[in-house]
């Protein structure tokens, strides 16, 4: 069976698209563990990355294939660093326990604001991302691919006791 070109980059937009516009209305929910509450990105744009990223690689893998080339290696490394770039920058998971805001990556080193040290909470993207400046100069974000906003921005104002600036 031959499948059409056309019709498989046309498909790989149209999920794309889809992918991108509907994890952002989604909204996620938070979960409630030992350590505090866990905002966790939000599992369509979880799925999203574990499913386009792949499926981007293995089209171009079948583009090679029925073109009959041969991938240069830099192409190849090209490839890989991009895959590493996009997995590097995965917003990580966020945890309010009782005495500070933590941020966690997968391959970044974890950041840590005590609720003493919160010098201001700014709001951006009409609400839909939230950044928490410390003043040990860590900075930590609540984008919009992560779960529970509005939950986020109440929670963070009950604990620091500031007002979140617009």
């Amino acid at each position: 069976m031959h499948l059409d070109t056309h019709i498989l980059r046309a498909v790989a937009v149209g999920l794309a698209i889809v992918l991108l516009y509907g994890s952002r209305l989604t909204k996620g929910s938070v979960s409630q563990t030992a350590d505090g509450m866990v905002f966790r990105i939000k599992p369509l744009f979880a799925w999203s990355r574990a499913i386009a990223l792949p499926a981007y690689i293995l089209f171009f893998l079948y583009m090679a294939a029925t073109q009959k080339q041969q991938v240069p290696w830099w192409m190849a490394v090209l490839l890989l660093a991009a895959i590493a770039l996009g997995v590097m920058q995965m917003p990580g998971t966020i945890t309010l326990t009782p005495t500070a805001i933590k941020q966690r990556f997968w391959f970044q080193p974890s950041k840590t604001i005590q609720y003493g040290e919160v010098m201001a909470i700014q709001a951006m993207q009409g609400g839909r991302m939230t950044r928490v400046a410390g003043d040990n100069r860590v900075t930590i974000t609540h984008t919009s691919n992560h779960c529970a906003a509005m939950e986020f921005q109440q929670e963070i104002e009950r604990r620091t006791g500031k007002r979140i600036i617009l």
